[in-house]
């Protein structure tokens, strides 16, 4: 996330992007088979799905050296649901939770036949475990889900902006 002359407001992963990064090289290992190094897209997606879910946790300086923290892997591997951020200062002030539109069942599924063999039965239930989520976090009437949930499905108010507990900007991803 940037500001409008180009410097960063955080440098943490938003985990979404990583979802895509490694569903679009798997598409491409098994459309146009794998070159070397870079080239090499199921390698490269491999590595990618090892450190969402199996990364142990890193603590190091971010944003420019200006603060230090713990970042733990992009999934709460116990939920089995994508995490809003691997942040640990986060978690400490709003609680490790997750996004509802970061849940992409059907890049899981893709996973479960096409990723790491020793990672393909999380993925499986992970799949599982998201469609049953947006059941939970969507509302019984409107449909809608919050931008920003627990992994139990209510509502979660972020520290910085309580609106996050309801449907905006994020949320429109979840249709």
């Amino acid at each position: 996330q940037m500001r409008p002359d180009g410097t960063a407001m955080d440098e943490n992963p938003a985990p979404d992007a990583e979802e895509y990064f490694a569903t679009a090289l798997l598409f491409a290992s098994n459309r146009w088979g794998n070159g070397k190094g870079i080239y090499d897209y199921k390698k490269e997606a491999f590595a990618i799905l090892d450190a969402m879910k199996n990364r142990k946790p890193i603590t190091g300086p971010v944003n420019k050296d200006k603060r230090k923290t713990t970042l733990h892997s992009l999934f709460n591997t116990e939920h089995k649901m994508v995490r809003f951020t691997p942040d640990a200062d986060n978690f400490a002030k709003n609680g490790d939770h997750t996004d509802p539109s970061y849940h992409l069942p059907a890049f899981y599924d893709v996973w479960a036949a096409w990723g790491p063999e020793a990672d393909r039965a999380f993925w499986a239930e992970a799949a599982k475990v998201s469609r049953d989520y947006f059941v939970k976090v969507t509302h019984p009437k409107t449909g809608l889900a919050p931008d920003y949930a627990n992994f139990d499905g209510t509502p979660k108010a972020a520290s910085w902006d309580a609106g996050t507990a309801n449907f905006r900007q994020d949320a429109f991803r979840t249709a």
